[in-house]
Order: C-alpha cells, then sequence, then structure tokens
C-alpha cells in the first residue's frame, strides 16, 4: 500500500508523539508499504527505508514549536492543509494515517478525494483545548462534536490507553478502536533497578515502598498537577 502518514508536529523530536510516529512509520515500512511523511518545518531528518519526508514551507517567524495547543500550531497546521492537498492531487494513496487533529485534513482529503483514514489519537482534542484554555469551557460541546466527526469518517482509530478508547466508542460506539500503549525503548539490560556491579539505582531509603515515574513532559495539559 502507499499510505500518506499525517504527522502535525515537528519530526523527529526526541519526545512523545514524535517517537511514536517515528515506530509507526518503522513498523510499516517493515511490511513492505510505500510511506510519504507530511510533517511541520522543524525537526532532524531521519532515515526510514521506503519512507520519504516532506515538510510544509518554513514560516519566517515560528520556530520552537512545543507540545500542546499554540497559535504556531495552527498557522502550520493550515500549511499542512494545503501541502497535503497538493500531494493528494500528484499521487495516487490507499490509506491516510491522521495523528491528532490532523484526522481534520484526512477528513477533507476523504470527502474531497474518497482516500480513507484512520485516526491516531495521542488525545481528546477537545479535552485539550479546555484544559490549556479553561476560557473555553463554555465551548466543550462543540469541541466535543468536531472531534466526533473526526472518529466516525475514520476507517478506525487507534489510542494509546483505555481513557481514550472510552472517549472514541463514546463518539462511535461501533467504530473500530484498537489501543497500542506506550512501550520502554531501553533494551532489556536496562529495564532493572540494578546496575552491572549489583547496586541498586534507587536510594536506599525507597527500599520496599511504591515508586511513580512519570516518563513525558511537563506541560499543564498532561495532568502533571495529579503527581503533585
Amino acid at each position: 500500500m502507499r499510505i500518506l502518514v499525517l504527522a502535525p508536529h515537528p519530526f523527529f523530536q526526541a519526545r512523545g508523539t514524535p517517537l511514536a510516529v517515528k515506530r509507526v512509520l518503522e513498523f510499516l515500512s517493515s511490511r513492505g508499504h510505500q510511506l510519504d511523511l507530511l510533517t511541520f518545518h522543524e525537526g532532524e531528518d531521519v532515515d526510514i527505508p521506503n519512507c520519504r519526508i516532506h515538510r510544509i514551507a518554513r514560516p519566517l517567524w515560528i520556530r520552537n514549536i512545543r507540545p500542546g495547543f499554540s497559535l504556531k500550531k495552527v498557522v502550520c497546521d493550515v500549511l499542512m492543509f494545503t501541502k497535503c492537498l497538493s500531494m493528494v492531487r500528484r499521487n495516487h494513496y490507499d490509506l491516510i494515517h491522521a495523528v491528532e487533529e490532523s484526522a481534520f485534513i484526512a477528513a477533507a482529503m476523504q470527502r474531497m478525494a474518497g482516500i480513507p483514514y484512520v485516526y491516531d489519537m495521542d488525545s481528546s482534542l477537545a479535552e485539550q483545548l479546555v484544559d490549556a484554555y479553561p476560557g473555553l469551557q463554555f465551548a466543550l460541546n462543540t469541541l466535543r462534536k468536531c472531534e466526533a466527526v473526526a472518529v466516525r469518517h475514520s476507517l478506525g482509530v487507534l489510542t494509546v490507553c483505555a481513557a481514550l478508547e472510552d472517549v472514541a466508542h463514546g463518539h462511535a460506539p461501533d467504530k473500530p478502536i484498537g489501543r497500542v500503549e506506550d512501550t520502554t525503548l531501553l533494551g532489556a539490560d536496562q529495564r532493572y533497578t540494578r546496575n552491572g556491579q549489583g547496586d541498586s539505582i534507587l536510594p536506599s531509603s525507597v527500599d520496599g515502598t511504591p515508586v511513580v515515574m512519570y516518563v513525558g513532559n511537563l506541560e499543564h495539559y498532561q495532568g502533571i498537577n495529579l503527581l503533585l
């Protein structure tokens, strides 16, 4: 299959969603699919077999795009829509793999060109927006309806946790939904609590007590306050 992957963030950067997208690309490549990745202007090129990286035009004033909603991302998403439309008109794609808010771009491409898409749901966009901007609470129902459109028009949804499965099922109870949870990138010899000399990596004061480790960015929408 020829697959267009939409990744609305800097790629590649060693953080959250870009790491997950890299794993998706590597998996699809290993199955022999031909991949075109459309992403933002920032990020490092990585060598993945059968995968070509396409980037949006570089806006002169947009740099250092951080995780989460921002005006910078809105501008880049608009440029991404334009670039995606051009690519769809020039090439024949069997499927679009749409990450996060690019599902709305994929839904537009489906309507215009008939290309089916899979929604890679890394977060609830409606809840993320309201968490970041509490003043949007009044628009939560409208935002959820928009999110529901992206879910209902997709071939299926991929989520990273059970909570997002519930969100997707709430929008479309009969929609095929798969859960692909994040896994460690550490090798087998790095997953133990002791180093090569047999010394404990954790301080002795925590031996036998519960330990919580958070591995993610420190943006507010990630629920960091729950760890305090």
